[in-house]
């Protein structure tokens, strides 16, 4: 015999299985873990391109040309400036060679010694038995020596030496070494250059004349010593000598020497 199970329960919506409770053809929704999670991230995403995307069209239209605006004013005024320092390096130089001239020129009025110097010197050391009558200058050059002088001793400054033969005559040959001995200790002739090159005994050629028809037609004179010794011009800077100098009448000299120093010159 077959027995029929009925199931009211089933019925009955509370007791109703899911499965069975679903009409048929109707799909059922999935659940997936994180999924506001996902479209959060998403959405956040979405605002974070839409604000770069922002940030780049106000970078493009407003801060961008800007800062190009600056970089070029930069540019302009770097340029200026480039120009500017090279005229101030030009000015540099300019002025570096004006220096260069003006202490060569000081150099050169600190190396000279007027004749009038010089003269005063040999008349301050002229012994009173000694007459001069003649004082040349030779400008020395070693591709032709003067013959009958000594080589000169090397100059300060690398300049030719300037020799000065003093030819004259006197009572005695004491008298010429005297003069030498005492021209040594100039200061502005080179002590140890100045030597005698020549002296002998000789008549003292004298003229006279007499107005007395009745009076001897001669006079006899004693014999004198006729002389020429050799020396050589001191290079020393002016600065060292300036009292010398004033001494010696030199007072041109001596006022340009002191005013290229107080301008701090030399």
């Amino acid at each position: 015999m077959y027995s029929i199970d009925i199931n009211f329960l089933n019925d009955r919506p509370e007791y109703r299985p899911e499965s069975a409770a679903a009409p048929a053809g109707e799909r059922r929704s999935i659940e997936i873990p994180g999924k506001a999670v996902l479209i959060g991230g998403t959405a956040v995403a979405v605002a974070f391109l839409a604000a770069v995307g922002g940030a780049f069209i106000y970078l493009k239209q407003f801060e961008i040309p800007q800062l190009e605006a600056e970089i070029g004013d930069l540019e302009a005024e770097l340029s200026s400036y480039l120009q500017k320092e090279q005229q101030y390096k030009q000015i540099q130089q300019e002025t570096q060679q004006i220096k260069a001239q003006t202490q060569a020129l000081a150099g050169v009025f600190n190396y000279i010694t007027p004749w009038s110097a010089l003269l005063q010197d040999l008349r301050d050391r002229q012994p009173g038995g000694v007459r001069i009558s003649e004082v040349r200058q030779i400008e020395y050059d070693a591709s032709r020596p003067p013959s009958g002088l000594p080589k000169p001793e090397p100059t300060e400054t690398g300049r030719p030496p300037s020799l000065v033969t003093i030819s004259g005559i006197a009572k005695s040959f004491s008298d010429v070494n005297d003069f030498v001995v005492v021209l040594q200790e100039s200061s502005l002739f080179k002590g140890s250059a100045t030597q005698l090159i020549a002296a002998e005994m000789t008549d003292y050629q004298a003229r006279s004349q007499t107005y007395d028809d009745n009076a001897p037609t001669g006079l006899e004179f004693e014999q004198v010593v006729e002389f020429e010794l050799v020396t050589q011009i001191r290079e020393v800077p002016a600065t060292e000598i300036l009292p010398e100098l004033q001494r010696k009448g030199a007072l041109g000299l001596v006022n340009r020497i002191q005013q290229l120093q107080s301008r701090g010159v030399i």
